[in-house]
């Protein structure tokens, strides 16, 4: 009886060790496999869109200065004013310029006084210088007699010639002054709403003759509107002129206008400079920092509300495709891969040694997805296409249908080429 008794606790202790080690050893496989997230490729209407700031100017606007130099006289506009092209803006102080003209034009009308006695004086010559020709002929007069009265018309003619001349230049002189005068006035060269003014009555201004003029004001046309933004250096490239695009206003509750990039820079403006300051920096000071490029957005029918200068949004729509191969962003992944594509370890370079560790810290970088294979996610290479709001298209190397390993992020860093893996996630998304 004893000696049953012990052979059934045996028993029993034996069935017990063993279902142990089995759950031992399930535990280890279970931690051996790497928890992740997938998800099927399918196929998929995908929109890539590039997105930039800037802010909202008018297509057309002038800065208007002044032609002269001066103090204003008078402003007959203010700030938010609509005028029409042709209309009188402002009047610098005339005082001088008109007197200069009145100088010139009495000058002008001593010259012409002067020109018409010369005339009478050349006409007299002329008569004399006939009678004496006559006589000469006739031997009535001597010869020093003769050529005194053609000396003196040659002089008469040249004085009435030099008169021209003179009073050529002083109404030159007029005109100038003249026109300094009518330039003390300021009219608008357009029809437009006065969006800027920087000036008022009483203030000296440095006319258009010098290099840095005066600005007085700026009269914009607003029925026009543009978003002027910088794109980085890294989209410009997938930007082209005519692409639609939706801008956003934040001062009028993230308002969105629909537009079309009219215009694209040639240049590149280094980060955080303006268009004008680039252009007098030198390239060599700004080699390594990061650049952009100014896009141009027309917007259509713009609201009355919108103002020059408000802070802007834009989402250019750069290519749009429908019912193409797709996966979420973040299931793309670099490897490096040897020269047959087949995955590298980081971890043999640890062991390697000599040519054989160069030759593999060598391999060539390679976009690529984990594809689950039963129990085990193997890296394939792909290309791809299109850059949408979450996923990517994909070209080449997977095929629709294809279980892809999605997450999680960290997982996907450092995840092996095939790696035994288990689901993390119970619930798999079906396309």
């Amino acid at each position: 009886m004893a000696s049953r008794r012990t052979r059934l606790i045996v028993a029993i202790l034996g069935v017990l060790i063993l279902g142990g080690t089995a759950a031992g050893y399930a535990v280890k496989r279970s931690r051996e496999r790497v928890p992740v997230q997938t998800r099927k490729a399918a196929r998929r209407d995908l929109t890539s869109i590039v997105s930039a700031s800037g802010e909202v100017k008018p297509k057309r606007f002038v800065n208007i200065s002044a032609n002269v130099s001066g103090r204003i006289t008078r402003l007959y506009i203010k700030e938010g004013d609509r005028v029409r092209e042709g209309q009188v803006l402002a009047r610098i102080d005339s005082t001088r310029f008109a007197a200069d003209t009145r100088q010139s034009e009495a000058a002008v009308k001593g010259a012409r006084a002067d020109l018409l006695r010369a005339e009478a004086d050349l006409e007299a010559a002329r008569l004399g210088y006939d009678r004496n020709q006559k006589m000469h002929a006739d031997k009535l007069v001597s010869d020093q007699a003769f050529d005194q009265a053609r000396a003196e018309y040659d002089m008469r003619r040249a004085n009435v010639t030099s008169l021209q001349e003179r009073i050529a230049q002083v109404q030159a002189a007029l005109d100038s002054s003249a026109d300094n005068l009518e330039k003390t006035t300021v009219p608008s060269p357009m029809d437009g709403v006065v969006t800027s003014l920087a000036k008022e009555e009483g203030e000296v201004v440095i006319g258009a003759q010098s290099f840095q003029p005066t600005v007085i004001m700026t009269v914009a046309d607003l029925s026009i509107m543009e978003a002027e933004i910088l794109v980085d250096e890294t989209d410009i490239r997938n930007v082209a002129v005519g692409q639609e695009a939706r801008v956003r206003v934040d001062a009028l509750d993230r308002l969105e206008i629909k537009g079309e990039v009219t215009e694209i820079g040639a240049s590149a403006i280094p980060r955080g400079l303006t268009s004008s300051a680039a252009a007098t920096t030198s390239s060599t000071n700004t080699g390594n920092q990061a650049k952009d490029f100014k896009v141009t957005i027309t917007l259509k029918e713009p609201p009355s509300t919108l103002r020059p200068g408000l802070n802007a949004t834009a989402d250019i729509t750069t290519a749009r495709k429908a019912g193409v191969l797709a996966v979420p962003i973040q299931a793309v992944v670099v490897r490096q891969v040897d020269d047959k594509g087949r995955p590298i370890d980081p971890d043999t370079d640890k062991d390697a040694e000599g040519p054989q560790k160069t030759l593999r810290r060598r391999g060539q970088e390679k976009d690529g997805v984990f594809v689950v294979k039963d129990t085990r996610a193997v890296f394939r290479p792909v290309t791809t296409g299109i850059l949408g709001e979450t996923e990517i298209e994909i070209r080449e190397g997977i095929q629709e249908g294809d279980e892809i390993v999605t997450g999680s992020y960290k997982t996907l860093r450092t995840l092996k080429d095939a790696a035994k893996i288990k689901l993390e996630d119970t619930e798999r998304r079906e396309s």
